[in-house]
């Protein structure tokens, strides 16, 4: 395992097949988010309690995540006002930015105050990055919101597509005005 994330290459094809099937079997449990996380919480300390390599790496990498989140939070609680378009915004004062450490890539959260001018640039071109990730993900809603439009007495964008006759994949992936 690596320092900072899960190595599922280091494990064996039948553990990540396991792993694989653990996942599946949660989220086919139920959509319910903390049902999935107790079920998952419930497995994983079986796993863990049997020695599988897998679990004990999942184990920990949740910890790390969990406990990174927890600094993160306390951070965040250092603000920094802003203006922008008109207003005054709070924004924290730490965030984060990509480092290598022991030749890895990671983050690390500083103050951005002390960053590189070439730091601070890197970091704009990763937020237009994120942001264009919104842009697509507003894109699915869109096209999926047309349907509505196309089928209103559907209540859902798979119960418009059946109505229609048409493959949601294929609807979503043409090229076609929504």
């Amino acid at each position: 395992m690596t320092r900072y994330a899960i190595n599922r290459n280091a494990w064996s094809e039948q553990a990540r097949d396991e792993y694989e099937d653990l996942l599946a079997e949660i989220c086919n449990a139920t959509n319910d988010t903390s049902e999935r996380l107790d079920l998952f919480e419930d497995k994983l300390t079986d796993a863990v309690q049997g020695h599988r390599q897998w679990a004990l790496d999942v184990a920990r990498a949740c910890r790390r995540a969990g406990l990174a989140k927890e600094i993160t939070r306390f951070e965040d609680r250092n603000r920094a006002l802003v203006s922008f378009d008109g207003k005054l915004l709070s924004v924290p004062r730490t965030q984060s930015r990509k480092v290598k450490v022991g030749g890895e890539v990671t983050y690390q959260r500083e103050l951005i105050t002390v960053w590189t001018w070439d730091e601070l640039a890197e970091k704009r071109e990763e937020v237009i990055k994120a942001t264009r990730a919104y842009t697509v993900k507003v894109q699915q809603y869109d096209r999926l919101l047309s349907l509505r439009v196309l089928a209103p007495a559907a209540k859902s964008p798979a119960e418009a597509a059946e109505l229609l006759g048409v493959d949601i994949d294929e609807y979503l992936g043409g090229t076609e005005a929504a």
